[in-house]
């Protein structure tokens, strides 16, 4: 995958499900045209801003990352050692970006 996404870290399934519902619906209060798509669990805003919900470090392999969001359960109740696998390779994808911008 070549796009460039923002992703939002999210502690397992249940909480990508809240997670992706929660932000689908704050978007659609600001007027905007949000299409959610929970099979690949990502949030379409306005057509083009893509943001994608995964829950472990394999999900982000090869995504070229914009934003970098980590949901209220993933903070507060996830595993440390796995919120430090998924930001280094969110790390990763914003390297990658900036590489290819250059």
């Amino acid at each position: 995958m070549n796009d460039v996404v923002n992703i939002f870290l999210c502690k397992d399934k249940m909480d990508v499900i809240a997670s992706m519902t929660n932000y689908a619906d704050n978007q659609k209060r600001f007027g905007e045209n949000v299409k959610a798509i929970r099979s690949r669990a990502t949030v379409v805003v306005n057509g083009s801003w893509v943001t994608k919900f995964v829950s472990s470090p394999k999900a982000l392999d090869g995504m070229h990352v914009r934003e970098i969001t980590v949901s209220t359960r993933m903070s507060t109740a996830g595993e440390l050692s796995k919120l430090k696998d998924m930001l280094n390779m969110a790390r990763q994808g914003r390297i990658a970006m900036k590489n290819a911008q250059m």
